[in-house]
């Protein structure tokens, strides 16, 4: 125990006297280990970790198909027949989330309340932490609600229980506050029984649905039950159901789908940069070590043993890797903090991501793996040298430099290789990227704002026509403001998803005949100058306007691709549809106008078509509706007068402004998010490898000066003597880029489904990159080369 100390004692103090070597060192791995930490606490809270529910593998997520593959939400009587047919299920549940004003004691704010059918928290098996819950039986108006509201707008009351919380403009009786760690779905905040009818048409997909299995291992059993079912359906149903399938998925593999590639590139890339920091730490060490040759040579020579010197090295290597970890665990808390409470981040589960016992045992193990790394790496560079030799070369003023050369080049090739790749898929992020901003997503966003205004839900007729009186009202004040130009509405802005549905052929005009579906199409609620408000062009026919009453013939407009896609060429105007909504309601829709194509849910993809229907005609049962109004103002001058009007004229309704450009920001958030990160680890990539090549070079020219002298005194100029240092910087960067390409093709099909605009085997990317490296190494190399050709000869041969 005794010489362990003494071994301990001595690394610290070798340390101490290469105090730069070591701030170096430990800086370069605690970036490297932060960064792969932070991740390792997000895929382990997003992907791997079960969610906090009592067997929460049996939990699964249901979704209908469509005949193109596309999931859905689920009709209730196609979920009825699910819910019965399932082999092998304990309970199921549907429900429906919907952001609305919420009030309690006087005061109002804006929270999700799911709306749920079936047995809701028996599916996750979670008890109230108050009070109780409810379940399928429960007809009366009660609601539960999150821990969260209830310690902020109740105030954490200790009498919550048997208070109201008015909810759709109608009180509901409190039964249950649910534990801190239950917010399924995401956001929710109220939870209350839907105890309407929850619709007969089996194409009005308003239902998401989980279910509980009996155990995990009937997941298999329980889809091939779905599939049956579903060709059942089908044969019974014909035309009146689209659902070609039921989709079962377990429920955490539900909710990590959307981020789980874009997780797993970012886990990749901080892999690199931290691999690229051992490389670039046992290398440092490996250069340490060389000028202390003639030091551990005498320690040898005095008897040390190999086993000893070993344990003194491993030492040095342990109290930088413990350093670097301890840096990085205060790093990676600081990204943690800024992640879940500081940043517009769309992740699920994000209030689970937390630096835990399994992020410190991930340090512990990163620590130890990289002590010995940089241990075996120095020692592998003196395994052939003896001490005679080593002192024999130390006296002539000479490092053994030959091994150890080869050691770091070959440590800086494999650098360079993982920043070339690292780099390459930086690259085509960033082409992808630019590739999306060029896309024109179908709207004008420029003098635009939008204002997103919220009133009860309701399926009541007349509240909802009331709820579009008080829109009209509303609408009608914002466009006397100066230098308003037109406001429009809409009940689903552009990029912020849908409701697919079907829409119909229009010859059936008997609702009780099934009617043809033609194809889909999203479905959107809107007024007569949401067209000219969003600058979207009107191609054909008309928009909505006074002719189109709630008592007459209800109209339509679609979109120039769900024109294309049911009627070719032809003259859409004039035509009649039935439309599948939402609320299983089939009135038959005369085609009025045709406006252009709007990317509704993603930029990546094409537009799909879109069916819009006149507010005054089709009141929202939603209590979302959203404005656009565009303006001859600066938006920083229009806002303040839009919020004085709001605040004044619909003190009713929460309200939130944002400018209409931030659609296609919010839309690439995730994207951004990522290429930065991944820009930001090869930008330190690249410095790490650049300046490691610099140093080989640098610590090559100070071992060659008797070569380089003895060159120049048998005739060699000084341009040649250049050339040959660049020639041997230049061989160790081309051999790790060609090395990083290889790998970057390899692992291209990671980033595929990321990419839009670009192959990932885009040549200009390639090259463009190789061409980066070249240039940097080449710099690199240029002032060693100029000093090794500044040697003087006769003075370097003295």
């Amino acid at each position: 125990v005794m010489s362990w100390m003494q071994d301990l004692r001595f690394a610290l103090r070798s340390l101490r006297s290469q105090a730069g070597t070591t701030v170096f060192a430990v800086s370069t791995l605690a970036l490297g280990l932060g960064a792969a930490v932070s991740i390792y606490a997000v895929i382990d809270a997003v992907l791997l970790r079960e969610l906090p529910y009592p067997n929460a593998d049996r939990i699964v997520q249901a979704s209908e198909l469509a005949d193109d593959g596309h999931a859905m939400r689920f009709a209730w009587p196609n979920y009825a027949d699910l819910s019965a047919s399932l082999p092998g299920l304990d309970a199921a549940a549907y429900y429906a989330a919907v952001s609305g004003p919420v009030t309690a004691a006087g005061s109002m704010q804006r929270a999700t309340t799911v709306y749920a059918g079936g047995d809701f928290f028996r599916v996750f098996g979670i008890a109230a932490e108050r009070g109780r819950s409810f379940d399928a039986r429960t007809r009366e108006r009660v609601v539960v609600v999150s821990h969260a509201l209830w310690q902020g707008m109740l105030h954490g009351r200790d009498d919550v229980l048997g208070s109201t919380l008015t909810i759709d403009g109608q009180p509901a009786t409190i039964i249950g506050v649910m534990p801190p760690a239950f917010a399924y779905p995401e956001q929710a905040s109220v939870w209350m029984p839907y105890t309407d009818d929850p619709g007969s048409s089996r194409s009005a997909h308003n239902w998401s649905v989980v279910a509980r299995l009996r155990d995990a291992a009937a997941l298999g059993e329980a889809r091939l039950a779905a599939a049956t079912l579903a060709s059942r359906l089908s044969r019974e149903y014909g035309d009146q159901t689209d659902a070609a399938g039921f989709e079962l998925v377990p429920l955490r593999d539900a909710l990590a789908a959307p981020v789980r590639q874009p997780l797993l590139l970012l886990a990749a890339g901080t892999a690199f940069l931290l691999l690229i920091a051992i490389t670039n730490a046992a290398n440092l060490l490996l250069a340490s070590n060389a000028s202390r040759s003639r030091e551990l040579a005498v320690r040898a020579a005095l008897g040390a043993s190999g086993l000893r010197i070993a344990r003194q090295i491993f030492f040095e290597g342990l109290l930088i890797a413990t350093a670097a970890g301890a840096a990085a665990l205060g790093l990676a808390m600081a990204a943690i903090r800024l992640l879940v409470h500081g940043g517009d981040v769309h992740l699920p589960r994000l209030g689970e991501i937390a630096i835990g016992s399994g992020a410190i045992v991930f340090v512990l193990v990163g620590a130890l793996s990289i002590a010995f790394v940089t241990t075996l790496a120095v020692l592998w560079s003196r395994r052939r040298r003896s001490t005679t030799l080593a002192l024999r070369e130390s006296a002539r003023g000479q490092s053994p430099g030959r091994s150890q050369l080869a050691m770091r080049a070959a440590l800086l090739v494999g650098q360079t290789a993982l920043t070339t790749a690292l780099l390459v898929g930086v690259g085509l992020l960033g082409r992808s990227f630019l590739a999306l901003l060029d896309i024109d997503p179908g709207y004008r966003a420029e003098s635009a704002m939008t204002v997103q205004l919220s009133r009860p839900q309701t399926r009541d007729p007349a509240i909802a026509f009331d709820n579009a009186r008080r829109f009209d009202e509303v609408v009608g004040e914002i466009r006397a403001l100066p230098g308003v130009e037109t406001v429009g509405g809409v009940s689903s802005l552009p990029l912020d998803g849908g409701t697919n549905g079907a829409f119909w052929d229009g010859s059936v005009t008997d609702i009780g005949q099934a009617p043809k579906p033609i194809g889909y199409a999203e479905f959107r609620v809107a007024t007569g100058d949401y067209f000219a408000a969003a600058g979207i062009p009107l191609l054909a026919g008309r928009s909505f306007d006074e002719r189109d009453r709630a008592d007459g013939n209800h109209v339509a407009v679609v979109s120039a691709a769900a024109a294309r896609a049911t009627w070719g060429d032809a003259d859409p105007v004039g035509r009649r549809i039935q439309y599948g909504n939402m609320d299983g309601d089939m009135h038959v829709l005369t085609v009025v106008g045709v406006v252009g194509d709007v990317h509704e849910s993603s930029l990546d993809r094409a537009p799909v078509g879109a069916v819009y229907v006149d507010l005054d005609q089709r009141p929202l049962a939603a209590a979302d509706f959203n404005l656009i109004v565009r303006s001859s103002l600066e938006l920083s001058a229009l806002a303040p007068s839009l919020r004085r009007l709001l605040e004044n004229h619909a003190a009713d309704m929460p309200y939130a402004l944002a400018p209409l450009a931030d659609l296609r920001s919010n839309a690439l958030a995730e994207r951004r998010i990522s290429l930065v990160l991944l820009a930001a680890f090869a930008v330190i990539a690249l410095v790490l490898a650049v300046g490691g090549l610099y140093g080989l070079m640098a610590y090559s020219v100070g071992q060659r000066q008797h070569e380089f002298a003895l060159r120049q005194a048998l005739g060699a100029d000084r341009g040649r003597v250049v050339r040959l240092v660049l020639r041997s910087g230049l061989g160790i960067g081309a051999v790790g880029i060609v090395a990083g390409l290889v790998m970057a093709l390899a692992g291209s099909r990671l980033a595929t489904n990321l990419l839009y605009g670009v192959a990932s085997t885009d040549p200009l990317t390639l090259c463009g990159v190789a061409l980066l490296l070249l240039g940097t190494i080449l710099l690199a190399c240029l002032l060693p080369a100029r000093r090794a050709s500044a040697i003087a000869p006769g003075e370097a041969l003295q």
